[in-house]
């Protein structure tokens, strides 16, 4: 019963931007971990935003492929071409995150791809303690006189408005633990990343600084160590350049182990 509460408010607050507070901040924060013996895990984990399945890529652009997905452990994501990892977007659209086996999230993992011969078949693979479930996308080159859709080498340096391609949506875990909640971004010139934290009461944003609690990590990701009730709320995540700015919010839920 508690494990679907927590999951509610996962889902709940993931469908905006804005917390249900009258909802979730009497949500029971215990895990009971003698609710479900350590051979029957937690059978949350479902894939709810797949890929579209066909997509035509015009000459001198990019296509975005989308994943999104819940479980617990928080899932990861993956991406496939051809049966083969796409290694060059691992450090901005793969997601590889250690987990913790306690947590539940919903995760959202966008893969750009800026050159297709003649079509590719894509796999997003999302995994969570064992658990597997993929999805297929067929990328083919659409009909145009140049012959091909591959990107000039020099214009993977023009300018790039931030695009964050992995974070999560809503994150629980428990009090304690350390927690990483990620925030991959491309963009030319290099983005600026900043975090934000707005409590359950709190009425305006704090700018999360690096101190021996929190730190923001080059990849941009937030490391939040260890994890507190004071943390629960919406931490926000800015990716900003002169060329623009996107904002990925995670609600956090710190849960009490019982």
């Amino acid at each position: 019963m508690l494990q679907s509460l927590l999951l509610v408010a996962v889902l709940s607050v993931s469908r905006g931007s804005n917390v249900n507070r009258n909802t979730a901040i009497f949500v029971d924060n215990r895990i009971r971990h003698n609710a479900i013996a350590p051979s029957e895990p937690l059978k949350v984990f479902a894939l709810f935003v797949r890929p579209r399945p066909f997509v035509a890529h015009a000459p001198g652009t990019s296509v975005e492929l989308t994943c999104e997905a819940y479980g617990s452990p928080a899932p990861s994501i993956h991406w496939y071409k051809n049966d083969a990892p796409v290694y060059e977007h691992d450090l901005e659209s793969n997601e590889h995150i250690d987990t913790n086996p306690e947590s539940l999230a919903r995760v959202v993992s966008t893969l750009l791809v800026t050159k297709t011969e003649t079509e590719d078949l894509y796999r997003c693979v999302v995994k969570s303690g064992g658990r597997m479930k993929s999805a297929t996308s067929k990328v083919y080159r659409s009909i145009d006189g140049d012959g091909g859709t591959e990107m000039p080498e020099r214009s993977r340096l023009n300018p790039l408005a931030p695009r964050i391609l992995v974070t999560y949506k809503a994150y629980v875990d428990q009090i304690g633990n350390r927690v990483v909640l990620p925030c991959r971004v491309r963009g030319h010139p290099r983005p600026h990343i900043t975090w934000t934290h707005r409590g359950m009461m709190d009425t305006k944003e704090v700018i999360v600084k690096n101190g021996p609690r929190m730190k923001v990590l080059r990849s941009g990701e937030l490391v939040l160590s260890p994890l507190r009730w004071t943390d629960i709320g919406n931490f926000t995540c800015r990716a900003s350049n002169v060329f623009g700015e996107q904002l990925a919010t995670t609600f956090v839920y710190p849960a009490k182990p019982e």
